[in-house]
């Protein structure tokens, strides 16, 4: 970065002490993917550039083209955060897509899209491929997000204790992820050890994404019906449930997730860890992984949320507390199940603070341990 800048600032002729605050800012705040660097949306904007007066649109597609030949890369964009969600409103971002996405350089595919989109759109679109932990995902950056904070959550599933505990136990042992997107932490779960993950996105082209990334990863993966849950059959599912796949994949509302693993009880094996985040709402994503979530051996849930910073502990108590409440009036077959004397055990085993959302504000991943107490 710092020779484009200064090969750039040569060829504008730029003062170099007006042109340093700039250097400074754009090498410490991008990142590569693959051969797509990503930028902050603050990167081209700001008094840094102020003080270099008006900058002509070519002059910034000679920087871009100057950094893209010296980080070798094809592509370069800039992106906002994802908005967080607001129960005020009825504009919640539901799909998780990035819309506010900036291509700068390199053809990053057609702005528009079928809906829902077809096989001639995903060929036409720009895709990613990067490598975390040894394992790859696949994206295509216009359609979707990637989250770089992810990272260590992802590593951390890798060698969590109770990932390692449902490995080594007899029996194979099943994971559901109600948000799966392009598969950033299904994929993990398959590395660990994990027998099948089901996953559940409404998004087609996170779902293209994790199907591309699981081929990229030599895992094979089956999706049922049609992409956004169409021309569905009803001897789709046996056969998924027949199916060696390491991913079962469903492109529909996590709300169905309960009556496709009740369809699939005699094939599928016990779900030992559910992912869950809190859209459409908590107690909505609570309700359905009390459904299924195994009991005897112990279960686990990883529920993601933001929560403020001086809340965490507080919030997490309540999230237990609520899943409690839940499960012991659900339907899942062990606590139906339950003799005299026994009950259900919930309790939070590990709050891990993965990254910061946004001021005062943390992306907490709740570790709740749940199973059947007494004879």
């Amino acid at each position: 970065m710092d020779r484009a800048v200064e090969r750039w600032r040569t060829d504008r002729q730029y003062d170099k002490a007006v042109i340093a605050p700039l250097a400074k800012k754009l090498c410490k705040s991008y990142t590569v993917y693959g051969c797509m660097l990503l930028l902050p949306h603050n990167a081209l904007e700001g008094p840094e550039w102020t003080a270099l007066g008006d900058v002509r649109e070519d002059a910034f597609q000679e920087l871009h083209k100057l950094i893209a030949k010296e980080l070798k890369v094809t592509h370069i964009a800039s992106n906002k955060p994802i908005p967080p969600q607001d129960l005020k409103t009825s504009s919640e971002n539901i799909l998780r897509a990035p819309i506010n996405f900036t291509p700068l350089y390199g053809d990053f595919g057609p702005e528009t899209c079928s809906q829902p989109p077809t096989e001639q759109d995903f060929d036409k679109a720009f895709w990613v491929t990067a490598k975390q932990n040894g394992i790859y995902q696949v994206w295509a950056p216009r359609w979707t997000m990637f989250s770089r904070g992810n990272i260590s959550e992802k590593a951390r599933l890798l060698a969590l204790p109770s990932v390692t505990e449902a490995v080594e136990d007899d029996d194979e042992f099943g994971v559901v992820d109600l948000y799966a997107g392009i598969g950033y932490f299904a994929f993990s779960y398959i590395k660990a050890g994990a027998d099948k993950v089901y996953c559940w996105d409404i998004n087609p082209w996170s779902i293209e994404g994790l199907l591309r990334g699981a081929k990229a990863n030599k895992w094979k993966a089956v999706l049922y019906g049609g992409l956004d849950g169409s021309d569905e059959n009803p001897s789709d599912i046996e056969s998924i449930g027949g199916s060696d796949a390491k991913l079962l994949v469903f492109n529909e509302s996590n709300e169905l997730a309960p009556k496709r693993l009740n369809d699939l009880t005699s094939s599928r094996p016990r779900i030992r860890h559910v992912n869950l985040g809190m859209l459409p709402s908590s107690r909505k994503a609570l309700e359905l992984a009390a459904a299924f979530v195994c009991l005897r051996p112990r279960g686990w849930l990883h529920v993601h949320e933001n929560f403020l910073v001086e809340e965490i502990q507080q919030k997490a108590k309540k999230t237990r507390e609520e899943f409690e409440q839940i499960l012991v009036k659900s339907d899942n077959l062990y606590v139906l199940q339950m003799e005299e004397g026994q009950g259900v055990k919930v309790e939070v085993e590990h709050i891990n603070r993965l990254k910061s959302y946004s001021p005062g504000v943390m992306h907490c991943v709740i570790d709740i341990a749940v199973e059947i107490r007494g004879q």
